[in-house]
């Protein structure tokens, strides 16, 4: 019963704040509707189970790439009265391809036979995702933290030189 009330409950506000960021014309209301629907889908994933990818859903993209999205939006210049609005679409065009594909979706649905399976344990998997990072694919993490590292230096260099440069 309680998960059936959490999942309405993010549904609720992935569906709302994701028609909010499409139809909003305001691109900085826009940026910071996109967190709460990067934060629904993260109660998404913890309730199925993925408390892990739903923790990095809550810090690389609601946190991490939002921010940055939302620095981004407030150095752009006029950005209080855009000239060109997100919302210019064609209408009609966009409402019988919408209702079409609504259509497929649900015949397609209806006509299924969904199989009925038993309901999967909920454990953690974050202990389970570091034991295997840390034991069985220790050479691909590691590679991975050193082309991270190089990456950061890298751009630390470009960043120097484009400085020293008047």
């Amino acid at each position: 019963m309680a998960e059936t009330i959490f999942f309405y409950i993010f549904g609720g506000i992935v569906l709302g704040a994701a028609s909010l960021v499409a139809f909003s014309t305001n691109l900085l209301r826009a940026a910071f509707t996109l967190f709460f629907v990067l934060f629904g889908m993260a109660g998404l994933y913890v309730m199925l189970g993925g408390d892990f990818i739903g923790m990095v859903q809550i810090m690389v993209y609601a946190g991490g790439i939002n921010v940055l999205l939302i620095f981004g939006t407030m150095l752009t210049g006029d950005i209080a009265k855009p000239e060109v609005s997100n919302l210019s679409f064609q209408g009609v065009l966009t409402f019988v391809a919408g209702v079409s594909f609504m259509s497929l979706l649900l015949a397609v649905l209806e006509r299924t036979t969904w199989p009925l399976l038993d309901q999967p344990s909920m454990a953690p998997t974050t202990a389970d995702i570091g034991r295997l990072l840390l034991k069985e694919y220790v050479l691909p993490f590691e590679v991975i933290s050193f082309l991270l590292v190089a990456a950061m230096v890298g751009a630390i260099m470009v960043v120097l030189k484009s400085v020293e440069k008047p």
